[in-house]
This record gives C-alpha cells, structure tokens and sequence, in this order.
C-alpha cells in the first residue's frame, strides 16, 4: 500500500447494526436495500479484467501491435491473444490518440503521477500515443497476472514509454514498475501492497476515511473503512495491507460470517517474518473482523467494494473499535514518563504548553488545513489516586476545555479505552504534537527522553 491523501468529502450509504460486528455509515436519502452478506469462501470473482497502458513519449519507437504479439507468442505464453473463443487468460491489445484514453482529472492526476520524475512528467504531458492492454484472467491466476505486468514492462521499454495501472491509479517509469511490482515476484503470492494504493480521505469531524484502489487485478474487492481516528489513519492502512495479503493468499470468510485475521497465518514467509518483528510477544496477533459489500451505486469504478467491520464489545463505542482491534493484532506500547522530580523535562514541558497556548490554539481555532490533526499530552487519574500521561487527538477547544477521543492505550484508568471521547483542561496539558502536511511540530518532551536514552536522530 501507498497512501493517497484526498480532499473530497462524503460517506457511504448504508447503516449497519449486527451484534458481534458492527460498524456505522451516515444515512442515505434515500433508503436502500442493505446488500446481502457475503457467502462463505475465498473472496475471488470468478473472472477479472483489468488494464494496463503504455503511454508513449511521444510516441512508439517501434510498431507495438505486432511487438505485443511476438511477446506473448514467445515469452509470456501464460497469456493468450484474445479473439473469439480464445481460452483464458487472454490479452486484447490496441492503440488510440492519448486524447481519446480516459485519465484522471487534474487534481487525481497530479496525484497519480507523483512517482514520476520532473522529466517523466513532462513526457508524460507531451505525450500523444497510448497502447492499452486488457487482461481477462479466472482468478486466482498469479503467473497470469504476473505475466501481464512482465509483458507492459517489456513493452514499455522497447517503445520507450511510460507505464498506466487503471486500478491503481498510478502512472510508473520503467524503473518504478520493474521494481515495484516484479523485482521481488518470482511466482506464487506477490506482496499484495505492492500492487495498490490506498486513499486516505479528511472527514469533517477530525476522522479518516480509506479505501484501497487496485485489488481488482487479482479478482479481489477493494476495501474500505470509516470513521477512523485521524491519528490511527497510518496504522489502519498497515491493517489493511494485512487484510488484503490475507484475502490474497486465499483466506477465506468463515460460516458464521466473519473474516479471520492472524499474522502467524501468512503464508508468505518473508511479509510474515517482518510484521512478526514488529509486534510485541504479547499481542494475541489475531482478532475478527466483518466485511459488508458496499452498494455499487457508492463506489466509484467498477471494481466491488468492501467495508471493513470492526468487532463490537459491550459498552464500547465506534472510535474505540479500530483501537481494539488494532491492539489484538499489532499490540500496544506504554509510554511512561515520571516527572516529580525532573526540573529539566518539567521545564520543557512548561515551554511546550506556553507554546501550544499562545501559538498553536488560535491557528487551531481559526481552523487547520484539513489534512492536519493536533494531539495533546494530558494528565489522567488513575485508579489509585496517581497521575497517567496519555495523548488525546483533539477535535474541538472551546474556551479551556479540550474535546477528543484518547490516542493512549491506558495503564491504569480503568474506566477508559484507547479511542474513548474524553475532555481535557488546558491546566492538565504536558506537551502537544500538531501533524500537518511537510513536517511535524512539538513533542519536545519525548524528544528530551530519547536522548537521554540515546535513540535520538
């Protein structure tokens, strides 16, 4: 998975309420039949088209129809040239002006095209030529697909062209395509994140929503997931790189419904190996999730949608679900921090908070770029009269009061959860990080520590 960051509001349509798995979309205008769960099984289609361009720069060096027949005659025998009653997988090849080849509009393609050089761009624009490739496999055919992805490349370079994944939504040089989806791929399972993107969309009320783009071209769903804590927004897209390595390896949805997910059942050793590097001992590594389709009429492309379903607990709310479940896959870390009798780091976070009040609240209250969040340090009671830091992600301040939901696993406050609504005093603060497109802010406490630790960079 790269993560796409986009601007454009909007939910999906359908509410939904189950009693183990539940999640919660805003309500259509119109009410809309709920669609039907999902049968038990892998989560293949049975068959997939998928496109791939060669966009040429500005136009083919050598003539690519017969080229695209040679290669597919000789080297990619895998793949058939389709025509009536051709078997699967097949290949149709043709070529059109650049013009006539549907792209993304302006703000998606700047996007689409940031893997690209300066010069690639500028190719890019000038371009006149595209040849499209159009793929129909019965999945799951991962030679096949592989092949597909080996043919564009080797096409891409005998005509000196640039590279156009439609699912995706990416444009790629040579040197990009090779490495990021062939380098590695030798047969078998491919890395699924190498082969999509997932975008990340700023909601209104300081949450995320994501939904992955390009899966279709191993007859998979795409995966969507809603109302996510702006601050987790990163690590849910880890969750759904494992989700789809998971569908892609085969998992399939159980009779009674949901979709398991563990780490240790990865079958591809090396992506299981360095995710289990990462994850603390004592973390169950495992937990359940649901997926509902989306109605077609919501999604954008042809490709299905899924959305991703966080199991519910008793007395739970939505913004707590994702932390839970990220909790019983990836574990949680403690940050413990003792500052009685530490004049040094009481000082810096004295200078932090005169900081976070004079300078960050009013950029705050005037409003911040939608793409950033601000996350304060603030003191909690624990059950026994003590004192717990926890950061909280804060989605208004009104006066001296701060309101959000807890970003912190907690230690000892018993009666709240990492993603709990909470509100904090300005009196109670310890320090801030404010996260903004470019760069971060703050945090100078944390900062003071590691050097003391020695992991400073």
């Amino acid at each position: 998975m790269r993560g796409v960051t986009a601007r454009r509001l909007g939910f999906w349509g359908a509410v939904v309420c189950a009693l183990v798995l539940s999640g919660c979309a805003t309500r259509a205008a119109t009410p809309r039949p709920i669609p039907p769960p999902l049968p038990p099984g892998p989560l293949f289609s049975p068959r997939a088209t998928f496109r791939f361009a060669v966009i040429h720069t500005p136009k083919p060096g050598v003539p690519v129809l017969p080229k695209v027949e040679e290669l597919v005659r000789e080297r990619f025998t895998a793949l058939r040239l389709a025509g009536e009653g051709a078997p699967l997988p097949s290949v149709r090849a043709s070529e059109r002006a650049l013009k006539d080849h549907p792209l993304p509009e302006q703000g998606m393609l700047e996007i689409a095209a940031r893997g690209l050089s300066p010069q690639e761009q500028a190719q890019l624009a000038a371009s006149e030529r595209v040849t499209v490739l159009e793929f129909t496999t019965e999945p799951p055919a991962f030679e096949a697909v592989r092949q597909a992805h080996a043919l564009a490349l080797e096409l891409a370079r005998a005509s000196g062209g640039l590279l156009w994944d439609e699912h995706a939504g990416e444009f790629f040089s040579v040197e990009g395509w090779h490495e990021r989806r062939l380098a590695d791929w030798n047969g078998g399972e491919p890395i699924a994140q190498r082969h999509f993107n997932t975008r990340v969309y700023s909601e209104w009320d300081g949450t995320a929503r994501l939904m992955t783009v390009g899966l279709g071209t191993f007859g998979l769903p795409d995966l969507g997931v809603q109302q996510v804590p702006a601050p987790l927004a990163h690590t849910v897209g880890t969750f759904l790189n494992l989700v789809a390595q998971l569908m892609l390896e085969g998992t399939a949805i159980r009779k009674d419904g949901v979709f398991p997910i563990s780490v240790e059942a990865l079958k591809l050793a090396s992506y299981r190996e360095a995710l289990l590097e990462q994850v603390p001992p004592e973390a169950p590594r495992r937990t359940l999730i649901g997926l509902l389709p989306v109605d077609p009429s919501d999604v954008e492309g042809e490709n299905p949608l899924l959305e991703v379903i966080f199991k519910a607990r008793p007395g739970d709310n939505p913004s707590e679900r994702p932390y839970a479940a990220i909790a019983e896959v990836f574990g949680t870390q403690a940050e413990i921090v003792h500052v009685e009798e530490d004049p040094e780091l009481l000082a810096a976070s004295r200078r932090a908070v005169e900081d976070l009040l004079t300078r960050i609240k009013p950029r705050f209250q005037e409003g911040l770029e939608l793409e950033s969040k601000l996350l304060v340090k603030a003191r909690f009671t624990t059950h026994d009269g003590g004192i717990e830091w926890m950061w909280v992600h804060v989605t208004r301040w009104e006066g001296s009061a701060l309101h959000g939901v807890l970003n912190s696993e907690p230690e000892a406050v018993p009666e709240l959860k990492a993603g709990s609504p909470v509100t904090v005093g300005e009196d109670s603060l310890f320090d801030y990080i404010l996260e903004r497109e470019g760069g971060t802010e703050g945090n100078e406490t944390q900062r003071l520590l590691l050097e003391r630790a020695g992991k400073a960079r």
